[in-house]
């Protein structure tokens, strides 16, 4: 009896391991349309609209704050979802991307090259597919909507950033 105790227990905890692997993966946060990297930048060219990359990872305790209190808000989900075209990627991922030159790496090393330090940081980008600015750390909402309007209404063209912001 004891012999069959000790034979289940270890396989009970490779079954629920393998059933909890799933939730132990980094993720977008839910109720967004979020895409591959890869998927994102395709679509974006051909739509022509501005992308917003998210860099996260699995354990980013920032990341889940972000999740809980900012996009979670309806006006940020409805304008990021509509106007922009959304891309994740786990800082430590060993899935491979495509990138605009048809070299393959993995969204760690892509994270890598891209200088990305801590998670969360975001990328946003003009609807040319032109890097406008990186912002990495908690934003809040009201930060992530001047950031939208700062892009959606092409003020990028005229000022800085932080002219547009101090504005606000």
């Amino acid at each position: 009896m004891l012999h069959s105790l000790l034979f289940r227990l270890p396989l009970a905890c490779v079954v629920l391991l393998s059933l909890s692997v799933g939730s132990l993966l980094a993720a977008p946060p839910e109720g967004y349309r979020f895409l591959s990297l890869t998927e994102a930048t395709q679509l974006a060219s051909s739509e022509n609209k501005p992308m917003l990359l998210y860099f996260g990872r699995y354990g980013c305790s920032t990341c889940r704050k972000m999740h809980a209190e900012v996009f979670n808000d309806a006006s940020l989900n409805a304008k990021l979802n509509d106007a922009f075209v959304l891309a994740y990627v786990d800082t430590e991922s060993g899935d491979r991307i495509s990138l605009a030159n048809g070299e393959r790496i993995t969204e760690m090393q892509f994270a890598s090259r891209s200088r990305i330090i801590g998670t969360p940081t975001f990328i946003f980008f003009s609807p040319e597919q032109k890097p406008l600015f990186k912002k990495a750390g908690f934003q809040t909402v009201a930060q992530m909507n001047q950031y939208g309007d700062y892009i959606l209404e092409k003020h990028y063209q005229s000022m800085p950033l932080q002219e547009f912001m101090a504005g606000q």
